[in-house]
């Protein structure tokens, strides 16, 4: 690295991403930076050391670019993942592009690039469906002559604006809506219609591949991903979700499900890409699709048939995505930017590394890149095996003078480019084992649903012998609608749920009622609950009925997450409604035994009674939640 790397005057971020313990952590941010600093004048003779291709030290040895001193890790990517089919209509995403052409978020040179991977002519494109996404198109209306003043009149005074209106109509889109309420979106329907059609289609093809696609080969593989439509897969499937609930509202169900299916596949099949922002992109997408209850609207249920064909096209879904599958990509592309930084001579302005003073001052000084290859690589490779674990880049007095040795900084800053690789998926996969939360608390909620068509009421919270003892969990009794009639059948019902015959089951495996994040529970236990009490939707010993809830009842709470596990048999440990009330919040600790609190900070999961499952903020109003749990909340809408 030159003498003439220009200094980055942020220094906020090197105590923020690097917070040290001891006696580091009672200096200043800036004595630490300054010591970086008095170091790299005292060692301004010390030169890097350039980086040679070799397995160790940059993993691959082919592609090489057209200088044949780096690796193309762009071109064994792009190999790597592309399949045989992208240039044919068996390619979803190119349907896509050739129907509905250029969408506004993508630059033309961009679109062009990616076109030719498709075998398409950017320039002799006919595409012949249009397609806006739904707020976009109120806003524009919001502002046009076609506007209707007297929709302001609906608002406060203090907030009569067409910008709080387009808010308020967008918002409006978030549960099942009439043309009586948004009559402008009728227009919306008929022109975007045949593009959610065409949606349904792109996303049940053999494929569905967004192409890589880059200016140069001088460019970074992280930017070429900046071109990547993910605002356009979102705005498509926004569209889906609003047309669904347009569909729910006027009582047609199965072509309800099938916007819901689409979207929810466009989010499986965007979440498989190779790199942690495809998942990312996917599961925004599946939950917008998780979003979507089509038992929304209480003036037209669903019947047993269409909650069932829901159920079982959920269970047909690609598999989920898992980020283990995109650590290899990840990796390549860590390497791809050392490899970058590496051979220049002046910083890559954009690039992460650069805007961290503490890195930049160390990479001046000079670093074997080839001893910073080899950490890269064993980090990474410690990190799959260990499940995520990161490198320790904590800042000590004794790290900043060991800074006086080369090979100290080059494994330093390997160890810092690891953690800024393996950080982003560690959180991923938080956020991974949120979304199956979520997905496995709506496949119970339509579960429950599916009792109440047999039997007339949900499940009761548990059932109860002659004499009102406890018997078994409303959990048994919702295993024939959770695909697991077998093991129901195997159940003594008329037996206590621990009696000598029924304890062979309490280590039964039922994946889908325990919480991947809950750092407590294993096989054989729960982690959700239902709340139990007089105006709650749950008793002991009798099931209540829906229609005996009020008309603001589609949102009532009917599921939650709970803080302490409990064998999955258990009917003795339901949250009550009196605990229930107060709240609840991330930070007990240590929790109550019967208490509502989930492990996705700053939220927790909720299954309600329209048919979804939505996370609600840690900090809601106590008496709004209470509301949703009795099934009376008149404020739309609250999540």
């Amino acid at each position: 690295m030159s003498e003439n790397t220009p200094a980055v005057e942020d220094t906020n971020e090197v105590a923020s991403l690097i917070k040290p313990p001891g006696l580091a952590r009672r200096c200043s941010r800036g004595i630490s930076v300054g010591l970086c600093y008095a170091i790299g004048t005292l060692l301004r003779p010390f030169q890097s050391r350039s980086l040679t291709i070799s397995k160790e030290t940059t993993l691959l040895t082919e592609p090489l670019k057209s200088d044949g001193r780096q690796v193309d890790y762009f071109m064994a990517i792009r190999q790597a993942v592309c399949p045989e089919n992208v240039a044919t209509d068996e390619n979803g995403y190119r349907l896509l592009v050739r129907r509905l052409g250029r969408d506004s978020e993508s630059e033309p040179a961009y679109f062009a690039r990616v076109c030719e991977q498709l075998g398409l002519d950017a320039d002799a494109l006919q595409p012949d469906m249009p397609y806006e996404d739904p707020e976009t198109f109120l806003e524009a209306y919001v502002k046009s002559h076609e506007f209707d003043e007297r929709l302001l009149d609906a608002l406060p005074p203090q907030q009569r604006s067409k910008e709080e209106l387009a808010n308020v109509l967008g918002t409006r889109l978030w549960r099942p809506w009439t043309y009586d309420e948004l009559p402008m979106m009728a227009r919306w329907l008929e022109d975007n219609s045949p593009a959610l059609d065409l949606l349904g289609q792109a996303v049940r093809k053999p494929a569905f591949h967004i192409p890589w696609v880059r200016e140069d080969e001088q460019e970074p593989v992280a930017m070429s991903l900046c071109g990547y439509p993910f605002i356009f897969m979102r705005s498509l499937a926004s569209g889906a979700a609003a047309r669904a609930r347009f569909r729910i509202a006027q009582g047609d169900i199965d072509r309800a499900i099938d916007d819901i299916m689409a979207c929810k596949r466009l989010g499986r099949r965007t979440g498989r890409g190779p790199v942690i922002l495809d998942l990312l992109v996917g599961m925004g997408i599946e939950g917008i699709a998780d979003a979507v209850g089509i038992a929304g609207s209480l003036a037209h249920r669903p019947t047993k048939r269409q909650i069932q064909r829901l159920l079982d096209e959920l269970e047909t879904l690609p598999p989920a995505p898992n980020v283990n599958d995109t650590v290899s990509v990840e990796r390549l592309c860590a390497l791809d930017g050392l490899q970058w930084y590496a051979h220049n001579a002046l910083p890559w302005k954009e690039e992460p590394l650069v805007s961290n003073t503490l890195l930049a001052c160390l990479t001046a000084l000079g670093v074997e890149w080839n001893v910073v290859g080899k950490r890269l690589i064993e980090a990474f490779n410690a990190g799959l095996a260990a499940g995520g674990r990161v490198p320790d880049v904590s800042l000590t007095v004794s790290r900043i003078l060991s800074f006086a040795s080369i090979k100290a900084r080059s494994r330093y800053v390997a160890d810092v480019l690891c953690n800024r690789e393996m950080c982003p998926v560690q959180a991923c996969n938080n956020l991974l084992q949120r979304s199956t939360c979520l997905h496995q608390m709506r496949r119970i909620t339509l579960a429950m649903l599916l009792y109440e068509c047999d039997h007339g009421t949900l499940p009761p919270a548990w059932s109860v012998d002659g004499e009102g003892n406890p018997l078994h969990s409303w959990r048994v009794l919702v295993l024939p609608y959770l695909g697991r009639q077998a093991l129901f059948e195997r159940i003594r019902l008329d037996q206590p749920w621990d009696s000598e015959h029924n304890r062979q089951f309490h280590n039964e495996e039922v994946a889908v009622y325990r919480c991947p994040s809950h750092p407590a529970a294993g096989p054989g236990q729960a982690t959700y609950t239902v709340v139990v009490g007089s105006d709650m939707p749950f008793e002991a010993g009798q099931g209540k009925r829906l229609a005996d809830f009020g008309p603001y009842s589609d949102d009532m709470i009917l599921l939650a997450e709970r803080a302490v596990p409990v064998c999955w048999m258990d009917p003795t440990h339901e949250v009550r409604q009196t605990e229930a009330e107060q709240g609840f919040d991330d930070d007990l600790s240590p929790p109550a035994a019967n208490c509502i609190q989930g492990f996705h900070a700053p939220h927790t999961n909720f299954g309600f009674r329209s048919g979804v499952a939505q996370p609600i903020h840690n900090g809601i109003d106590r008496d709004l939640f209470g509301r949703l749990l009795r099934g009376v909340n008149t404020e739309k809408p609250v999540r």
